[in-house]
């Protein structure tokens, strides 16, 4: 049985694939995990490789039931800036991306540089790594999600 935390993260995650698919891209690998950590979302558009990070949030206190059937019926939202996942809880604003901390930056570098070497060998393609955060209204089911691009990781 999962945790209320990790159903909302899979919601999160099964949404972004669905986007991902209707803007043609192609899925190779979804949880990809090892002892360092785990990728979320390894995706292909054209001949490039993505490995996308997505980090999940809930808009409004959220302590019902939560479905888990599928992110089919979400209505998806997506915006190209930051401005709307940033959201107001009951005493602060928070932002999904600003769990992209700088010890998961470290792990999630770590890990590509693992797939890489199990999936490509020498012969690695080009790749991208974006960051995509989900914000949840599960009393509408609305999902907000944004894209950042081509984002730096620490060396690892």
């Amino acid at each position: 049985m999962y945790s209320i935390k990790r159903k909302k993260g899979n919601i999160g995650e099964e949404i972004v694939v669905l986007y991902l698919k209707n803007i043609g891209f192609q899925i190779l690998d979804q949880n990809y995990l090892k002892k360092l950590g785990e990728i979320d979302i390894v995706a292909q558009k054209s001949h490039k490789i993505y490995f996308i990070e997505v980090k999940s949030s809930v808009l409004q206190n959220f302590n019902g039931f939560i479905d888990t059937n599928g992110a089919e019926s979400w209505k998806i939202s997506v915006s190209s800036g930051l401005d709307h996942v940033s959201h107001e809880t009951d005493d602060a604003i928070f932002n999904p991306v600003w769990n992209m901390t700088n010890k998961k930056k470290s792990s999630f570098s770590k890990i590509i540089k693992i797939y890489l070497a199990d999936k490509y060998g020498e012969d690695i393609p080009e790749f991208q790594i974006d960051l995509m955060s989900v914000l949840l209204d599960f009393y509408k089911k609305i999902a907000y999600i944004s894209r950042i691009e081509n984002i730096l990781l620490e060396r690892g």
